[in-house]
């Protein structure tokens, strides 16, 4: 059995209809704390009732998923993947580091849509799965 952990991308590309492939999406998912705080600030920044409706039921069909938190193995993660990037001379939007953190730090993969973490697949311990 596989697991893994979706990232706000696969969530945002299911409720607009963009295409997924549902054959690499693991049969085990989790999401992050930070996910949650990115589609709950999607449902306040939305611009019409229907766009809310729209992302108050993504955030619904979530509800039911675990969502990791921001732990010690997380913090150290992100530390060392931070610290990875600056070396290398690259750069990853703030929360997709801490979502590559949680993942990477319970020993999971990321399930994205999101290209941004490719900058992420040569550093230890990260796997990106592109859905």
């Amino acid at each position: 059995m596989t697991a893994g952990v979706v990232d706000t991308s696969v969530f945002i590309a299911h409720e607009s209809g963009r295409q997924l492939d549902q054959t690499r999406i693991p049969d085990e998912v989790a999401t992050t704390v930070i996910t949650l705080a990115e589609l709950n600030a999607g449902v306040l920044a939305a611009a019409t009732a229907n766009i809310r409706a729209q992302r108050l039921a993504t955030l619904d069909a979530v509800a039911d998923m675990t969502a990791l938190p921001v732990d010690e193995d997380a913090a150290r993660t992100w530390a060392r993947l931070r610290i990875h990037l600056a070396e290398t001379g690259r750069r990853i939007r703030i929360n997709d580091l801490w979502i590559a953190a949680i993942a990477t730090s319970q020993g999971l993969p990321v399930v994205t849509q999101d290209d941004d973490f490719d900058t992420l697949a040569d550093a230890a311990g990260v796997t990106i799965i592109h859905v």
